[in-house]
């Protein structure tokens, strides 16, 4: 199934589910006897970049409640972060490519839940009813989410009721429901001391992973001295993509005079599988020999050893950019959509460029996503990327590529 009808059935089934359940939980509530928290359910379904993004909030609930099973479920294209990140006890995916395959696995994962007697559902989704559906199916009875629009349902159905301040990051976002679980504070009046604890986990890829990968590059003439720039061009293609993409060739033109500042530097341009086309008619309009299209070549944990590897990363805002983040790698986030407040790449040598535009972003979450400077997301073109110049990018590129790193603590 594509996006769009998964959204448009979570909005009109999802209501009228989410009503009646809301019903069933109050008339309940008053006979059910709160129990410890011995099991979560932590719940993110689209973005590998915004499950990386909940890390902090994993560490937090791993800390806060040390002796509770953490549950994490997802859509099936997201194990392998999950895999990376090694953060939770176990993990459910919901398999969406088919109405039969989402009804099949929905229910198999509402049974494993249901066996397993969870005590309470983080529902890290900000508009999607489908998380707090898959909750009730699965008798967990205490729920937590984030009321955002006028739907009454969600007073009723949440027993933890998260505020989302839209002036702060995603990270921040997500923890501070963490911090209402473990705190009962709806003024979060010590959160930032709370939110001060807690990082992106650090992984070392270890010397036997780089020397592989360098092996594998070898393959396209690059050598192990050769320093690697890394174009990521792409952007999930399930929300307003052409507004979110820069021309083809001002990234080519990065390339260009990346290479010109380090002249035996490799570029490779990156993506997945689906988007090796689209990465090669970018990479064809660069001048310099010295660049190599990989889109689809690497498995995501060989693309974790490259950002771990390169001088540079330039992305669009795109899970690849947060999962740079994992080895605090040099990274230029373009944000041509959404805004750089709720989703800048978090790490020591970073920088964002964004065009200086009221539009900036050109949708959010209180509109469910779905129309941009009021018009539908089909109708929006990429004009405030446009504006954003390569002088700009490759300003900020100079500015990290003259700063040290900084020690950090690495988690194998």
């Amino acid at each position: 199934m594509n996006v769009e009808l998964m959204r448009r059935l979570d909005r009109v089934l999802g209501d009228a589910a989410c009503s009646a359940l809301a019903t069933a939980h109050r008339l309940r509530k008053p006979f059910v006897t709160t129990r410890p928290i011995k099991k979560i359910v932590v719940m993110k379904f689209f973005g590998m970049g915004s499950i990386i993004v909940a890390s902090r909030s994993l560490a937090a609930l791993r800390d806060r409640f040390p002796d509770a099973e953490i549950h994490f479920v997802t859509f099936k294209s997201n194990q392998g972060i999950l895999d990376i990140l090694g953060m939770t006890d176990s993990n459910h995916y919901i398999d969406p490519s088919t109405p039969q395959a989402f009804t099949r696995t929905t229910l198999g994962v509402a049974r494993a839940l249901r066996t397993a007697k969870c005590d309470l559902v983080l529902d890290l989704e900000f508009f999607a009813k489908f998380p707090l559906v898959l909750g009730s199916l699965a008798g967990i009875p205490q729920k937590a989410g984030f009321y955002l629009v006028s739907e009454g349902w969600r007073k009723e159905l949440l027993d933890f009721t998260g505020f989302y301040n839209a002036y702060s990051h995603t990270s921040d976002i997500f923890l501070s429901l963490v911090y209402l679980v473990a705190t009962n504070d709806h003024y979060y009046t010590g959160f930032n001391e709370f939110a001060a604890r807690y990082k992106y986990p650090r992984i070392d890829p270890s010397s036997i992973e780089r020397a592989a990968l360098r092996t594998k590059l070898a393959g396209l003439g690059i050598k192990a001295s050769d320093p690697l720039y890394v174009i990521n061009a792409n952007t999930s293609p399930d929300i307003a993509p052409e507004a979110r993409k820069w021309p083809k060739e001002r990234y080519a033109q990065i390339a260009d005079e990346l290479v010109a500042t380090t002249p035996n530097a490799r570029i490779l341009f990156i993506g997945a599988p689906n988007e090796r086309s689209y990465v090669e008619s970018v990479a064809v309009l660069a001048k310099t020999p010295r660049k190599h299209v990989v889109a689809g070549d690497l498995s995501l944990r060989e693309l974790l050893v490259l950002f771990a590897e390169c001088k540079l990363l330039i992305s669009n805002d795109s899970g690849p950019m947060h999962l740079a983040c994992l080895v605090d790698a040099p990274i230029v986030g373009l944000f041509f959509a959404d805004t750089p407040v709720l989703f800048a790449p978090l790490g020591s040598r970073v920088r964002c460029v964004a065009p200086t535009l009221y539009s900036i972003p050109l949708y959010s979450v209180f509109n469910g996503k779905d129309v941009a400077v009021g018009k539908p997301m089909s109708e929006i073109g990429n004009v405030a990327a446009c504006t954003v110049q390569v002088e700009t990018v490759m300003q900020a590129a100079r500015e990290l590529l003259a700063t040290r790193p900084v020690l950090s603590e690495v988690r194998v």
